[in-house]
């Protein structure tokens, strides 16, 4: 268990104070110590594709605490440690103690001017007529996008009050009955954006609670369309880049300090931007199969051998975890067995996930059990040791070093 804090001095005292009646005689909790210096080795920014795009660096915060990691073995130690520090227990492996706040706590975005995205911004919802989250993230930010939803559940959608009519898509068909989870409607997205005449098109899920971007190991939520725009302008520069979209909010944490403002050549997921046209020249299928579908499609672009991904780590979405909000397409994918245990089904749901991955794509795909603390089954690649293609500039761009913050500043509120 890793303690983050500020006052070093008072850690240490209570950490030596602390005792563990032991079977033969009492002993002090175990631990290392790592100076800021130790610890918050900052990875180097130097990616020259990293320009005209806002700012991204490390805060000197992160340098002004101490950590210390402390040995818990057993439940009794793990409690004595808990109350030593008058802390709840958590299942995360570290806790915040009389650790000074970050100096831009206080602060939000506000926006000189108003940016609307270029291309198309796509909803795909299915049973959370109640639960809107991305939706209501969208209106909040004030752009413009569509939101598909099948003919079954259309009123249930239009009946919200929070949702305007006039931007909900009632699909063709109800295609969860095809039994292939998202796979339809999203084919269905790729074709309506291109007869709308566009090149380009967001897809994004339905369970996002709010945009962030991350700068100076703080996230801050974004509620203006240059969030997108930001991602659209970077794609446009690129003749090679299939796919471009942002991290998972809850995977890049404020002690972070070893990520590129961005990951080339890695999985894309939950709100992307799909270079329709060029996909459509390059790929013998759009998306496909039942589970893991945008793994699957980032795959394929990847082993083309020379088209590119790209996944914001400045950029983030509020994704929340899969399977932890009712709706989606999973009572319409997995079929169960008669007194099946919701465990049980969640287990065995997954692993079909996994068995279709492997099947498609062999020993690119590896099993573990490592990546969730729950031990749930998952799959790994290893995206940039496998794909090493280059971003290639289109004609009439420089990598001159530039940051553009487009319409976004900070104000204390």
């Amino acid at each position: 268990m890793k303690i983050h804090t500020s006052n070093r001095e008072k850690v240490e005292s209570i950490l030596k104070s602390t005792t563990v009646n032991g079977k033969f005689w009492d002993y002090t909790l175990s631990y290392d110590e790592y100076s800021p210096e130790d610890y918050s080795k900052f990875h180097p920014l130097d990616n020259p594709h990293y320009t005209d795009l806002p700012e991204f660096k490390w805060s000197d915060w992160l340098r002004q605490r101490y950590v210390f990691e402390v040995n818990l073995n057993t439940d009794e130690e793990r409690e004595i440690f808990f109350n030593a520090f008058n802390h709840n227990p958590t299942i995360n492996n570290y806790i915040h103690y009389e650790l000074d706040e970050h100096p831009l706590k206080e602060y939000e975005y506000e926006y000189t001017h108003k940016i609307e995205p270029k291309y198309p911004i796509y909803v795909i919802t299915k049973g959370r007529w109640e639960k809107t989250l991305t939706i209501d993230s969208l209106e909040d930010m004030g752009v413009d996008f569509r939101i598909c939803v099948e003919p079954d559940e259309y009123d249930n959608y239009v009946a919200n009050p929070r949702i305007d009519e006039k931007k909900v898509i009632k699909l063709p068909e109800n295609f969860s009955e095809r039994k292939q989870g998202g796979i339809p409607v999203r084919n269905f997205v790729w074709q309506h954006s291109i007869d709308r005449g566009f090149k380009k098109h967001w897809i994004i899920d339905d369970n996002i609670l709010g945009f962030y971007r991350w700068n100076e190991n703080v996230q801050k939520r974004v509620r203006d369309g240059v969030f997108f725009r930001i991602m659209e302008d970077f794609s446009d520069r690129y003749d090679n880049l299939g796919l471009v979209s942002c991290q998972y909010a809850s995977f890049v944490p404020a002690v972070d300090c070893g990520r590129e403002g961005f990951i080339v050549n890695t999985r894309t997921y939950s709100c992307i931007l799909i270079n329709t046209e060029l996909l459509d020249e390059r790929l013998e299928e759009r998306w496909r199969g039942t589970y893991n579908e945008d793994t699957d499609l980032t795959l394929r672009v990847l082993s083309t051998g020379d088209l590119c991904t790209v996944n914001f780590n400045a950029l983030l979405s509020g994704k929340q975890t899969t399977g932890t909000m009712k709706g989606g397409n999973t009572n319409t994918i997995y079929e169960w067995k008669e007194g099946e245990s919701e465990e049980s089904k969640r287990w065995s749901g997954l692993q079909k996930k996994f068995d279709e991955l492997k099947e498609n794509w062999g020993d690119i795909v590896t099993y573990t059990t490592n990546r969730h603390k729950d031990g749930r089954p998952h799959h790994h690649i290893s995206y940039t040791r496998i794909f090493k293609q280059e971003l290639k500039l289109k004609e009439g761009f420089s990598l001159e070093p530039r940051v553009n913050n487009y319409n976004m500043k900070l104000a204390k509120q």
